[in-house]
């Protein structure tokens, strides 16, 4: 659907079923799709499919939207995760257990295992933590107490390495 088109209907949304119905019609299967496929399991994409229509209900939008589709999976994204974070419970445990990192529990792919290997432990995990887990080199380096400027040289000499056996 167009910008333009979805801009007008998303104005008469409130006033118009007909609106209501164009959109849902539209985006319906592609937001559950889309929830199921980010959140799997966790929560119910037809539960976050429809708060992001009631939501559509009550919205004022400010400015056009020139991106409906990415727009509307966002909103969708972001209620989905307002939901886990409600579910959240936090368990306290009596004592901090410690797991020692190993690239054979990390990643399943023997392939990527081989080259990894090649690497200091320290980089491997470094590797992970950032391309896996998506850390920051900041967040890296707070959680290993190292200095950010050897998690960037690090991750920087990795790749490098890794390069060179692919």
């Amino acid at each position: 659907m167009d910008p333009q088109h979805f801009n007008r209907l998303l104005r008469r949304i409130a006033t118009d079923s007909s609106a209501f119905k164009e959109l849902y019609d539209a985006y319906y299967s592609k937001i559950k799709l889309h929830v199921h496929r980010r959140f799997g399991k966790l929560i119910s994409a037809d539960d976050i499919a429809q708060d992001v229509f009631v939501s559509l209900l009550t919205l004022k939008p400010e400015s056009d939207i020139i991106y409906p589709t990415t727009w509307l999976m966002r909103l969708a994204d972001n209620h989905a995760t307002d939901l886990l974070r409600l579910r959240h419970e936090e368990i306290a445990l009596t004592e901090n257990i410690q797991v020692p990192f190993s690239i054979d529990n990390a990643i399943l792919h023997t392939d990527l295992q081989a080259v990894l290997k090649h690497l200091d432990p320290l980089s491997q995990q470094i590797i992970y933590l950032h391309v896996w887990e998506g850390y920051s080199h900041q967040e890296i380096a707070e959680e290993l107490h190292i200095t950010c400027t050897n998690v960037r040289v690090r991750v920087s000499r990795a790749y490098k390495i890794i390069k060179n056996f692919l």
